[in-house]
């Protein structure tokens, strides 16, 4: 099943006891109050991700193109149809496909109120699970981030 939580990943649920094993039974930590600019959904075995930007995730929509910045499918932008309708508590559907062949093909990477059917079992117990990330992602505007990142500027001239 899927997560429990019902907040329409506002991240006002809070349940379950955090822990870094993959077996460990459903948990979840507030992050309302975290900044952040991007979701990374992900297989508990990290086959299956995608990274898709607060704005796109957060939104009502219905079976409408959302972007998605990179994924296991493909390294580059690109748009896949998800449902995010507040009324609907089982709601939203993330993947890295469009949501129809996504529940079929099991490319689901989230959804709410513990919902089963083939929406999960198509990929929770063949992958380890699923797991929601968040980041707050920094433009570069230097060359620090340049052959893996690490430098430390120390002398400029204008």
């Amino acid at each position: 099943k899927w997560h429990p939580a019902r907040d329409h990943l506002r991240g006002t649920a809070k349940y379950g006891t955090p822990s870094k094993f993959p077996s460990a039974p459903a948990w979840s930590i507030k992050f309302d109050k975290t900044p952040f600019t991007e979701f990374l959904f992900a297989t508990g075995d990290c086959q299956r991700w995608l990274i898709a930007k607060k704005f796109s995730v957060m939104a009502a929509y219905a079976n409408q193109p959302r972007w998605i910045e990179k994924s296991s499918q493909k390294n580059s932008r690109y748009q896949a149809r998800w449902y995010n309708r507040w009324n609907i508590p089982h709601e939203p559907w993330i993947s890295a496909t469009d949501h129809g062949s996504a529940v079929h093909s099991g490319h689901i990477l989230y959804g709410e109120n513990n919902f089963g059917n083939i929406h999960a079992s198509r990929v929770l117990p063949n992958h380890m699970g699923a797991n929601v990330w968040i980041r707050k992602k920094v433009v570069k505007k230097t060359c620090a981030h340049l052959d893996g990142g690490g430098w430390t500027r120390v002398r400029h001239v204008p």
